[in-house]
């Protein structure tokens, strides 16, 4: 038998029965919402963690001044480092047409056998750059769309003091640069005045007198490995040659 209360509420519903419906409507739709939204947030995370893993994007980063490539072996022994890869990378100034200001780029060594190991880069348009050609670049989409830069163009670069005409041979994407700043404090990207570009180790390690020898480093660790204790004793095998500071991917730019 039904209580007076459970009477009286039936009618309260049922003269503003147009009310109740609304309210529903509303909290369906917030409900609706919620869950779109958290299911695009977790599909997002997916692919990023797709995109990473199929592209071997390093889990531990450092820089330094100079270092020998006989360094692997202390480097590679190091508990938790499943791959490494030395680089060299160096930062060169550009001369973009319509700019009245100079740009800058950063300049990142690749195998000239196309081989990627960590880091791998994702060729939009164009070719690898072709070991005979000393003066092939890939570059970042981003900046590439910025300026306006087709596969074939010439970019003049100042590379260790001496001006280079740039070929573009194709133009990547990179799980690296996904969002390229160049740093310094830094918060937004400039692309029409930074960008990042990728050329045969040979060519420029043979630009900036680092032949045998690297300045920047990438590892990928073992699952479960603890990054802060790589990080250290990356650190203590760097310091003697100029080294940054290591830090995980949760600080890579």
């Amino acid at each position: 038998m039904r209580s007076r209360f459970t009477v009286k509420l039936l009618r309260d519903l049922a003269r503003h029965r147009g009310q109740v419906i609304a309210i529903w409507l509303v909290v369906a739709c917030g409900v609706a919402t919620y869950i779109a939204m958290r299911s695009s947030y977790r599909s997002l995370l997916l692919s990023r963690e797709v995109y990473y893993t199929e592209y071997r994007f390093a889990d531990v980063f450092a820089s330094l001044k100079r270092a020998p490539e006989s360094l692997l072996a202390r480097l590679s022994a190091i508990s938790g480092v499943v791959e490494l890869q030395t680089r060299i990378v160096r930062d060169v100034t550009l001369d973009v047409p319509g700019l009245d200001e100079p740009a800058s780029a950063r300049l990142i060594a690749i195998p000239e056998n196309g081989k990627y190991l960590l880091n791998g880069l994702f060729l939009r348009e164009g070719s690898w750059p072709s070991p005979e050609a000393r003066d092939d670049i890939l570059i970042g989409e981003a900046f590439a769309a910025a300026n306006r830069f087709k596969v074939g163009d010439r970019i003049g670069a100042a590379l260790n003091g001496r001006r280079r005409a740039l070929r573009v041979a194709g133009i990547e994407l990179s799980p690296e640069f996904v969002y390229e700043v160049q740093g310094g404090g830094a918060l937004f990207p400039d692309n029409r005045r930074f960008g990042v570009f990728w050329m045969g180790r040979q060519a420029l390690a043979s630009a900036f007198d680092l032949q045998g020898a690297f300045n920047d480093i990438s590892f990928r660790l073992v699952p479960g490995a603890s990054e802060a204790a790589v990080i250290a004793d990356v650190d203590a095998v760097l310091s003697p040659y100029g080294g940054l500071g290591a830090y995980g991917r949760e600080q890579q730019v």
